[in-house]
């Protein structure tokens, strides 16, 4: 497994070079979401990525038709559960990444530190090519509009479990 993965992260950086730079930048210390706080470069996080002893696996809420891995390399979950925020947490909805649809995130709050890294494979023109890596398991994605909440807005608590959300990004 450790050739495919590695095989992976040369596709996308051969073909999304930008991209590959800024999810391994956002994935630092002092990134948003999950981090490494024990990686200050992307080259250390890349070579600690392709050292990585990987096994594939599953996971219900990753996409059909990506491949999962998993290996043990610590890190800092960046997500909460929105239940265990406080009752006046301000929730913002975000879609920074302009996919249409909406995220919930939260400032001030550190992620627990979590064993393992999720890196998952996909296809992007019949090539695989890591579409995302992360401590902590995978999320499933958004499926809430931006017509529906506005980038920007914040959201209560109540409002962000009534429109379905159950976890907040860290930022």
């Amino acid at each position: 497994m450790k050739n495919f993965v590695g095989s992976a992260i040369s596709n996308t950086k051969k073909m999304l070079p930008d991209y590959w730079v800024s999810t391994c930048k956002n994935r630092l210390s002092g990134g948003v979401g999950s981090v490494y706080d024990q990686f200050s470069s992307v080259e250390e996080l890349e070579k600690a990525l392709l050292n990585a002893d990987w096994t594939e696996t599953t996971h219900p809420d990753v996409m059909p038709g990506c491949r999962v891995f998993k290996a043990h390399l610590e890190g800092r979950f960046g997500i909460v559960k929105i239940s265990d925020l406080p009752d006046d947490a301000k929730i913002v909805a975000d879609d920074s990444k302009h996919t249409g649809k909406v995220a919930m995130t939260v400032k001030g709050i550190r992620g627990e530190m979590v064993p393992d890294t999720y890196l998952i494979v996909g296809k992007e023109d019949g090539v695989d090519v890591v579409f995302t890596f992360h401590p902590g398991e995978p999320i499933r994605p958004s499926v809430i509009e931006v017509s529906e909440v506005s980038h920007g807005s914040i959201v209560s608590k109540a409002k962000a479990k009534s429109l379905g959300f159950d976890y907040a990004k860290i930022v």
